[in-house]
């Protein structure tokens, strides 16, 4: 065996150089010695290793448990940015089991904080989660928005739409919810608490039963029922700017479907067409909720 040593005629370690040191024999015997000593240090280390180990594994299972059992530290919380709320609602889809519905009345519009990233939904679906979603009617005219949607549809996922959705809403499993922030346009609120997900999972279940499956653009149904809630706003007295931001549509695309509405009922102002619509009983018949 061949050890590495100093020459001795180096004055000091800081100033000696690589160059005086030698290589000398070693007795086998002494080296197997210094390498059963290094063994048994390293054989210490492991065993310290295996019992921290087994420590935090007992202590993870402490904290599953008490997690699981008892109610959630916070009840609501708020995340005011970006990449906090992405952070949260990735965290959520990820670990999704069952089901993941989701309200947006904002369509498929990148600045919403509640949409995910463009394949956390087809991930979802992917791995056997069942996925509802909730969109206006004007996203089935949009290309990008429609070929998003087709897009899920193609996966399994369920899509209807309906003039005017109630309000931006996500919740997975119902166990865990999301609404948008009330001040932070980027921000969103997680809420945990079990009655207040049983309402808000209601109250996506009854909207849910009266939108319309998403099939074609021209639906006589959807044509029907925007109709019908434009017909509902104009005897209110809303302007026809408001009329197209709550609907999601442009304000020429609201003023053609007024325009359609007036020669369905063969009204020449909103006045006749309030007066024709109540003799009549709308454009269209209300018709009974959709089967869950």
């Amino acid at each position: 065996m061949l050890e590495k040593y100093r020459n001795d005629d180096a004055r000091s370690t800081e100033s000696a150089d690589p160059a005086e040191h030698r290589w000398r024999i070693l007795d086998p015997q002494v080296a197997a010695a210094r390498l059963a000593s290094r063994e048994s240090a390293m054989r210490q280390t492991v065993v310290r290793l295996s019992e921290t180990r087994r420590r935090l594994d007992d202590l993870a299972a402490l904290h599953s448990a008490l997690r699981g059992s008892g109610p959630p530290r916070h009840s609501v919380e708020t995340f005011a940015d970006r990449a906090s709320a992405g952070a949260v609602l990735a965290e959520a889809l990820l670990g999704c089991h069952d089901e993941t519905v989701s309200c947006r009345p904002g369509g498929t519009h990148p600045a919403d904080p509640l949409r995910p990233a463009p394949d956390e939904e087809l991930h979802l679906l992917a791995r056997g989660v069942r996925l509802r979603v909730l969109h206006p009617h004007a996203a089935r005219h949009r290309p990008a928005a429609r070929a998003h949607l087709e897009r899920l549809t193609a996966a399994g996922a369920e899509v209807r739409t309906m003039a005017e959705p109630f309000g931006a809403l996500t919740v997975v499993d119902r166990t865990v919810g999301f609404l948008p922030h009330p001040a932070a346009a980027d921000g969103v609120v997680r809420v945990c608490e079990e009655a207040t997900l049983t309402f808000l999972h209601r109250v996506f279940d009854q909207a849910w039963e009266r939108a319309e499956p998403f099939a074609g653009p021209d639906d006589g149904p959807v044509r029907d029922e925007l109709h019908r809630t434009i017909l509902s706003l104009l005897s209110d007295g809303v302007r026809d700017e408001t009329i197209a931001r709550r609907l999601g549509i442009s304000l020429r695309t609201c003023r053609r479907h007024i325009a359609d509405i007036f020669k369905d009922l063969g009204a020449e102002s909103r006045f006749q067409a309030g007066y024709l619509t109540g003799r009549r009983g709308g454009p269209v018949s209300e018709r009974p909720p959709r089967a869950h």
